[in-house]
């Protein structure tokens, strides 16, 4: 009996159940692990380009009567399962709204006056005030409800003999600059697009995407290469690297983008990961 009684003893001993402490960091553990595995996962897939539907299917610039509303959600509101394209299927891109390629001017756009020589008013939003010089901008993110750009006294983040102004992202107040992606539109659907991009040099590539005839063109379509202007003290570097205010390096990049049917839509990506802010100057439209 004696042996019996021990034996059931051993035997609850090994079925009880670990301390509800132990439970709770065992549960936790499990749980940092899996969040780890899906940040990997995350990051891997968008260096691999992978891209949610808003990043591929970009809306177009809000009326002039009724900029700043919105008729259809806003990219922070999640689509209904409904809208999204199944697989294989193709997300909607930008049609080519405006005339036939070429239809045009030659511009030169500085965002430091309007096209009546009004000056600009800094840290103000943007939308269809260079229209008539062939330009359309606006902006798009799912972090923020701001449709419109921002022309910000940029100095700050530009090179000490930049121009004080530069076309950007959103300007939240306290908060600095919203993320997201700023879409330049072109109604003349000029062959050729010129422009200088500012921002931190620890991103790899800014990335640039052309639409033209409705279709996202290859990165063939576009070349980046130092703005000499900006460039280093010594002229055998090739770079046009500085440092804006104590601030990390930044460089500045000369853009220029190439499409025989017309260029429809530019859009600038700032979402990353990680985010980064973007600045565009000297802007050139060529028929």
């Amino acid at each position: 009996m004696a042996a019996a009684r021990r034996r059931r003893g051993l035997t609850k001993a090994r079925t009880r159940r670990p301390p509800f402490a132990l439970r709770v960091l065992r549960g936790l553990a499990v749980l940092a692990a899996v969040g780890l595995a899906g940040v990997a996962a995350w990051t891997g897939l968008r260096s691999a380009g992978f891209r949610f539907r808003w990043d591929l299917d970009p809306s177009r610039p809000p009326p002039t009567e009724a900029p700043a509303l919105r008729q259809t959600p806003p990219p922070s509101e999640p689509a209904a399962a409904g809208d999204a394209p199944g697989e294989g299927e193709v997300a909607d891109t930008p049609s080519s709204g405006g005339g036939p390629p070429a239809s045009g001017r030659y511009e030169r756009i500085e965002f430091e006056t309007h096209p009546d020589g009004r000056p600009v008013v800094s840290n103000s939003a943007v939308a269809e005030e260079w229209r008539e010089q062939g330009l359309v901008v606006s902006f798009e993110s799912y972090t923020a409800d701001a449709t419109r750009p921002h022309v910000l006294d940029a100095r700050g983040y530009l090179p000490p003999d930049a121009s004080m102004h530069a076309l950007s992202f959103p300007l939240a107040g306290d908060r600095g600059l919203e993320v997201g992606v700023i879409h330049l539109d072109f109604p003349g659907r000029p062959r050729s697009v010129t422009f200088t991009l500012f921002g931190p040099d620890l991103i790899e590539a800014f990335e640039v995407i052309v639409w033209s005839g409705g279709e996202r063109l290859p990165a063939s379509a576009r070349t980046h290469a130092p703005d000499m202007r900006y460039a280093s003290e010594d002229p055998g570097a090739g770079t046009a690297t500085y440092s804006p205010g104590g601030r990390s390096p930044f460089r500045a990049e000369r853009v220029r983008v190439e499409a025989p049917l017309g260029v429809d839509r530019i859009s600038l990506d700032g979402w990353g990961p990680p985010g980064h802010v973007l600045l565009l100057d000297h802007l050139e439209i060529d028929p």
